[in-house]
């Protein structure tokens, strides 16, 4: 088997200077010098979308028609809904919005090369100023690749609260394929980010039959006085460690709802 490939198209000296060393899954890399194009098959392209005021996603166009197959992680420096939803229309794969750090470069590359049978994965449904929606089929790697788009989306939030809010959503959309979807990448998740002036607002919708609160012992918010029931309940019914998902959740935003059947799930973070 070959070592993966990454091409860099239009790189600047912030993302030469933070790849990987060595590069993730044994890969190497290969620039793409202005005005031609290198020849060959790539796992992975680094696309540099900067331009003086906005994120070229005529670029993204152009290398998905030369290389339909390739990852596209698409860097810029705009983070706002409007051009990431730009950017996933676009065919990106995954997004690095600048200022960046060396763990999230490296975290992009390697998510692009581990993906597999990807190209339907994600869909976006809306990609309004204030509205984003998504689509993704029942696989943890579209939930992966989801978290790490929000992640990068720009906002008001301090650092601190916008992990906490991504951590959130990453919970409780996990919660949503392998509980509700059954990790069947047959069925689809729908997944919401609304901005309001106050708030910051994550909706999940499951295509599983739901839950009640009531019902949840292998689950530590159904633990109330804290003690460690729900890992012993967990394997009596032979349901992998953990349980905290829920519980995590509710410590990290300023609301969660869930609907009265269960599978729908309101998120919500007060902006201040």
């Amino acid at each position: 088997m070959r070592e993966p490939r990454i091409l860099l198209v239009g790189a600047g000296e912030d993302v030469v200077a933070l790849l990987p060393s060595p590069a993730p899954r044994g890969a190497f890399f290969v620039h793409e010098r202005p005005g031609e194009h290198e020849e060959g098959d790539f796992d992975a392209v680094v696309a540099d979308l900067e331009t003086p005021e906005l994120c070229d996603s005529d670029r993204l166009q152009s290398i998905h028609r030369r290389r339909p197959e390739a990852r596209i992680v698409a860097v810029c420096s705009r983070g706002d809904a409007a051009a990431i939803a730009s950017m996933i229309r676009q065919k990106a794969y995954a997004l690095l919005i600048r200022p960046l750090t060396a763990a999230r470069v490296r975290d992009a590359i390697e998510l692009a090369l581990a993906a597999q049978d990807w190209q339907d994965d994600l869909e976006l449904i809306s990609g309004s100023p204030q509205w984003l929606q998504l689509r993704l089929r029942c696989k943890m790697q579209a939930a992966e690749r989801s978290v790490q788009i929000f992640r990068e989306l720009q906002g008001d939030l301090p650092p601190d609260e916008h992990e906490e809010l991504a951590t959130a959503f990453r919970e409780m959309l996990m919660n949503g394929i392998e509980h509700g979807g059954q990790s069947d990448p047959r069925k689809s998740i729908w997944v919401n980010y609304v901005a309001t002036n106050r708030a910051l607002v994550f909706y999940i919708r499951d295509p599983g039959p739901g839950f009640s609160m009531k019902g949840l012992k292998h689950a530590a918010v159904g633990n109330p006085e804290g003690t460690l029931e729900h890992a012993e309940e967990r394997e009596r019914q032979g349901i992998r460690p953990g349980g905290f998902g829920i519980l995590l959740a509710k410590n990290m935003v300023d609301e969660l709802i869930y609907s009265e059947r269960g599978n729908e799930v309101i998120l919500i973070k007060h902006r201040k």
